[in-house]
C-alpha cells in the first residue's frame, strides 16, 4: 500500500471553523476577507486571526479552538492515532501550526533539522538528487501522514527533501518534546517505525527505478 492509498482512506481533519464559538455567516465574512486580500496581493491573515479582527471571536476562544483541533489532527496521524484524548491533548501542545505555499521547499536533504512534521491539508513531494543533481521523486504525500520520520535516528540529518506541492497546512514539533513517545510508549514507538519501514521501502523502490531507467 502507498503513502496516498493509506492517506485517502483517512478522514479529512476538520476545519478551524467547526471549532470556534461563532456562526457560518462570520466565518463566510472572514473568509470572504482571505480572499479579496489575496486578490489584491495583500498579506493573508489566518481564519481565527480574521475573526478577532472582526470581533467575532476572543483570543482565548481562538487558543482554545486551535488546542482542541490540534489534537484532533494529531489523532488522525497514524502515529498517534493509538493515544487517548488526554494524552493527545499533552502532546499537540508541542506542536505548531505552518503554512506553506505551493513549490515552498522546507526539508532539505543533507541539513540538520530536527522537527517532526504532519502534513493536515495539502500534498507535498519528497524527492532527492542523483550525483548530476537531477531530481528523483521519490513519493506525494497527503494528509494526515507525518514528514521527516527518517531524520530521528539519523541525530536530524536529512535524508530525503521536500516540497509543498499545493498549498498545505502542517503540525511540526521538535523531535526531544517526542521522545517520550517514540522510546516509551510503545504503540507509538510501533506505529512510528512502521511508518519509517514504509517509507524506506518506497524511497528504496523509487532509487532502484531511477538506476534502471
Amino acid at each position: 500500500m502507498t503513502v496516498e492509498d493509506n492517506a485517502q482512506k483517512k478522514p479529512r481533519p476538520r476545519l478551524l471553523g467547526e471549532y470556534v464559538p461563532c456562526s457560518r455567516g462570520s466565518i463566510r465574512i472572514a473568509m470572504q476577507k482571505k480572499r479579496d486580500a489575496k486578490l489584491h496581493g495583500k498579506p493573508q491573515k489566518r481564519i481565527g486571526e480574521l475573526l478577532i479582527d472582526l470581533d467575532m471571536i476572543s483570543e482565548e476562544d481562538l487558543r482554545n479552538a486551535l488546542r482542541q483541533q490540534r489534537a484532533d489532527r494529531l489523532g488522525l496521524c497514524p502515529v498517534f492515532e493509538s493515544l487517548s484524548r488526554t494524552e493527545l491533548a499533552g502532546i499537540s501542545n508541542h506542536f505548531t501550526e505552518i503554512s506553506l505555499a505551493a513549490g515552498k521547499q522546507f526539508i532539505f536533504e543533507g541539513e540538520n533539522d530536527p522537527t517532526l512534521y504532519i502534513l493536515v491539508e495539502g500534498r507535498l513531494e519528497v524527492f532527492t538528487k542523483d550525483k548530476e543533481g537531477k531530481e528523483i521523486h521519490i513519493a506525494y504525500v497527503k494528509p494526515v501522514e507525518p514528514i521527516g520520520e527518517m531524520g530521528y535516528f539519523q541525530g536530524g540529518i536529512r535524508t530525503a527533501s521536500v516540497r509543498a506541492a499545493d498549498p498545505s497546512e502542517l503540525l511540526s514539533a521538535p523531535y526531544k518534546s517526542l521522545t517520550h513517545y517514540f522510546e516509551h510508549v510503545p504503540r507509538v514507538a510501533h506505529a512510528f517505525m512502521d511508518v519509517i519501514n514504509r517509507r524506506q521501502a518506497e524511497t528504496n523502490a523509487r532509487l532502484e527505478d531511477a538506476e534502471k531507467s
